[in-house]
């Protein structure tokens, strides 16, 4: 059997990964009307219609780089004809974007590759870089159908806001992605990241999350990163609020709120793309 599927989706974890919460690989099973095929070297099914193919990653840059590399090289799924997209949620900065906010990514920067020495870094002194620039006009599309969507809100999100004196709703933007195994949340480690950004020659960065870096590595690869885009929603903010503490913060969530619009925006991407 090879699938020829217009799009890949790439969520990255079931319920059963994330401690019972909530999944970003159920609300497509719900959408949709998947088939299932078990494949040698993939953690879950992979579920496909005639159009789309589902791949759930698993959390993290090896669970992510084993899956898409599996798929690449395999002979279940043809990727030369498709669009392979991220749709997941994100930690933000609060200058950037706000809860249940939608971004899609531009560029991919790997956090996890650096010199570290006790309270500085330097770039790694190996000869690869670790920035990603996506396909532009790609971009393009999938940020101006996101727009086509209206995002929902929610209390728990307007309660978080509160904390940090934001009232605004959420929207769809494009900036770029950091990806890291490292969970990290604070003032402190963000300014880092940040100042690794400036070093790749970014202003900044609009969403954090734990898997494009290995997407991107691995679709390179496989010259196939031209066809990638990542879709994702703001659950949580990256850093405490003004006077706050992050051991606290980092429990801020609005899970549920990031899944939705998420898959809203991711839907609307998808649908494009499939009829493109």
């Amino acid at each position: 059997m090879s699938l020829e599927p217009a799009v890949v989706v790439l969520p990255a974890f079931a319920q059963d990964d994330n401690d019972g919460d909530a999944s970003e690989v159920a609300p497509w099973l719900e959408a949709y009307d998947f088939a299932s095929t078990d494949v040698d070297g993939l953690a879950q099914p992979l579920y496909h219609t005639d159009d789309i193919v589902l791949a759930p990653t698993g959390i993290g840059k090896a669970p992510t780089a084993t899956t898409i590399a599996t798929l690449a090289a395999g002979d279940t799924v043809s990727l030369d004809d498709a669009t392979m997209v991220t749709v997941g949620i994100a930690g933000a900065p609060p200058s950037v974007g706000t809860l249940g906010s939608v971004f899609v990514a531009d560029a991919v920067v790997d956090w996890d590759p650096k010199i570290r020495l006790d309270d500085a870094f330097e770039l790694p002194r190996w000869n690869t870089e670790y920035l990603w620039e996506l396909d532009p006009d790609l971009v393009e599309r999938a940020a101006a159908a996101a727009r086509t969507v209206e995002l929902a809100d929610s209390d728990r999100a307007r309660a978080i806001r509160e904390r940090y004196g934001d009232d605004r709703s959420p929207t769809v933007g494009v900036g770029p992605t950091i990806g890291s195994d490292e969970l990290y949340h604070g003032r402190e480690i963000t300014a880092e990241v940040e100042r690794l950004c400036a070093a790749y020659g970014l202003d900044g960065f609009a969403t954090t999350e734990m898997e494009s870096a290995a997407t991107a590595v691995a679709l390179e690869r496989f010259g196939l990163l031209d066809q990638y885009v990542s879709v994702r929603s703001v659950s949580n903010f990256d850093r405490e609020p003004p006077g706050g503490d992050p051991v606290e913060s980092i429990d801020a969530l609005a899970f549920d709120l990031g899944v939705e619009n998420a898959v809203t925006a991711g839907r609307a991407v998808v649908d494009a793309l499939r009829d493109a």
